[in-house]
């Protein structure tokens, strides 16, 4: 008889067995989706599901694998890429590593966790791409990095202005398409790199310690709107290079260069909602900086101060002073003039109730030592040729309590100013002063807008003397072009008297000289537009009116000699004057069509 073994111990070893099979296919199982998972990555498939889903947003890596799901995806060669209607930017990095979530894949999620990242890359510049419209029914993606660390950022380039060398940054984002994007970053640190300007090398950074939040919601139509999205402070210590670099910015055409003013910056900016924040504060220096602007050439090592302290009643909310000394400005014939500080300090106050800031600017030009004025003789020669005389510069010193448009004037003052104008002596005083609110800049003019000239104590020894005579000419449109040298100006002016006027048409004995006496007219007002260059003075749309009294007419001046054509009315009488050099002859018949007919030249 054979003993058979009971059941529970036949059936040990098929149970078993199905354990083992089951285990074997399990493991099967998880092989094939490991080989299936890293194949998808590693192919292109998981990134063409998401191109395809996520509108302008791309995540693209060159090699990739992940043992899933007890390990980290690593990848190789990876970017982020973003493009909207605006801006187009991208995040690369040479190899990164991180937890990631593989079921949020199937959800449109990218949850990434603890990212550690080495050798990275940013990229942004304008986008001219069109506006795409989306599915508004399609779920948008979301991708959210957290606990990113970058090692050894070599560049982030903004276009024209790029940074190049060794950032390490840590910090968060999250993108929601088509709703928010989030980006924070603790801590942005730079142990050593440059800042460059369209290729050229303008500041070394030798410290740069930051953090910084963007939240920047989406608008539809007009993407991610970053008026109000900037939070967080950057502090910065950097050397200024030599602004060499400016010339190529300005290009070999332009009527200035700059050289040298190399310096260092200390730099603390807070901010919050791209608003600055009380406590931040600018420091910089640097050593001579030489413009040179057509024949005139200025030198100064400069100074910059910018502070907004916390604000206390009645007390400005921010300051800057911008500061030269000393200054010392040159002509052609190397004549110099020394400015001890030419400063423009601007207080900001805030608006209460409103957003902004109001602007309290002042300028101050310490009083200049004095310009002999024959350097202007190369230019201005053939209109006046100086004997002797002398400028000074300085701001008007405002009274206690003045307004600030009262603070921002520059002033000219000579003294008793000899000269010629052809065989004619010449004695003025001149005041010229300059309303920097309208000082204007386009790299070919110096606009001069709102200045006053005042002369006084003019005298000359010509066919009709002239004694002691005044006018004050005003300048509501005025440019100076540096090269060449150029002044245009279109004039107005209350004269006491036509003294000047009467000494010009009546400087040939061929003129009757009834009209010394008829056209000495007192209270003139005269308009025009006048032109000063190498070649002479140019006067054009002349104008003059009395008590019974009119002048039009246009004119030129060249060592004395005078050219042009004017019609005078003196009650019922109009007579034309031709004015040509060595005769100036009386036009009473028809004078009016005489007039007509003279051609007027244009401006040279």
């Amino acid at each position: 008889m054979t003993a058979s073994p009971p059941p529970d111990v036949q059936d040990a070893g098929p149970r078993s067995r199905r354990w083992r099979r089951v285990a074997l296919w399990a493991l099967v199982a998880v092989a094939v989706l490991e080989v299936a998972l890293n194949v998808a990555l590693n192919t292109g498939v998981t990134q063409a599901i998401m191109g395809r889903a996520t509108d302008r947003t791309q995540l693209t890596w060159q090699r990739a694998w992940w043992l899933w799901p007890v390990g980290r995806l690593h990848l190789k060669g990876f970017t982020l890429t973003q493009q909207d209607a605006d801006v187009w930017w991208k995040v690369e990095v040479d190899e990164l590593n991180a937890g990631m979530s593989l079921t949020g894949l199937l959800r449109k999620r990218v949850d990434v966790d603890g990212i550690d990242g080495h050798g990275a890359s940013f990229h942004l510049e304008p986008s001219g791409a069109p506006e795409q419209p989306s599915d508004p029914n399609s779920k948008p993606w979301v991708i959210h990095l957290k606990d990113v660390t970058l090692h050894e950022v070599r560049e982030l380039d903004f276009s024209r202005v790029r940074f190049a060398g060794a950032l390490d940054v840590t910090g968060t984002l999250n993108l929601q398409s088509r709703e928010r994007l989030y980006v924070d970053l603790p801590s942005v640190r730079v142990a050593e790199g440059f800042v460059e300007v369209d290729g050229k090398r303008v500041a070394r950074l030798e410290a740069f310690d930051s953090h910084a939040r963007l939240d920047a919601p989406f608008q539809k139509g007009k993407g991610y709107d970053l008026s109000q999205a900037l939070s967080g402070q950057v502090k910065t210590h950097l050397d200024v290079l030599p602004l060499d670099w400016i010339n190529d910015q300005l290009g070999a055409s332009a009527p200035v260069s700059l050289r040298g003013g190399a310096g260092k910056v200390d730099l603390d900016v807070r901010m919050e909602r791209n608003t600055l924040e009380p406590g931040s504060q600018l420091k910089a220096s640097g050593a001579a900086l030489d413009l040179r602007a057509g024949p005139m050439r200025a030198r100064a090592p400069w100074s910059l101060e910018a502070s907004m302290p916390l604000e206390q009643q009645g007390q400005p909310s921010g300051s800057l002073r911008l500061a030269f000394a000393p200054v010392r400005v040159s002509g052609a014939g190397g004549n110099d003039v020394e400015v001890p500080e030419v400063a423009l300090t601007v207080l900001a106050r805030r608006r209460e109730g409103q957003e902004g800031l109001d602007l309290e600017p002042e300028l101050r030009v310490a009083k200049s030592k004095p310009l002999d004025l024959r350097v202007l003789n190369p230019w201005l020669g053939r209109t006046l040729e100086i004997d002797s005389g002398h400028v000074t510069i300085r701001s008007e010193e405002p009274s206690k309590g003045a307004k600030a448009r009262n603070a921002l004037e520059l002033r000219m003052d000579t003294d008793l100013v000899s000269g010629r104008m052809g065989q004619n002596k010449v004695l003025l005083r001149a005041e010229v002063e300059v309303d920097a609110r309208h000082l204007s800049w386009d790299m070919t003019d110096l606009g001069l807008s709102g200045t006053t000239l005042r002369l006084s104590q003019v005298s000359s020894n010509g066919n009709v003397p002239i004694r002691s005579w005044s006018g004050n000419f005003t300048l509501p449109r005025a440019s100076l072009s540096l090269s060449p040298t150029v002044f245009k100006a279109r004039f107005s002016s209350q004269l006491t008297d036509t003294q000047p006027l009467v000494a010009l048409i009546t400087s040939s004995k061929k003129l009757p000289g009834f009209l010394t006496s008829v056209l000495n007219i007192p209270k003139v007002e005269v308009t025009g537009q006048v032109q000063i260059d190498e070649r002479g003075l140019q006067l054009r749309e002349l104008k003059a009116k009395g008590d019974g009294f009119s002048l039009e007419g246009h004119l030129d001046l060249v060592q004395g000699n005078m050219t042009g054509a004017l019609l005078a009315t003196l009650g019922a009488v109009t007579g034309g004057i031709e004015l040509r050099p060595g005769k100036h002859d009386l036009h009473l018949l028809k004078a009016t069509d005489w007039f007509k007919g003279q051609p007027v030249p244009p401006f040279r």
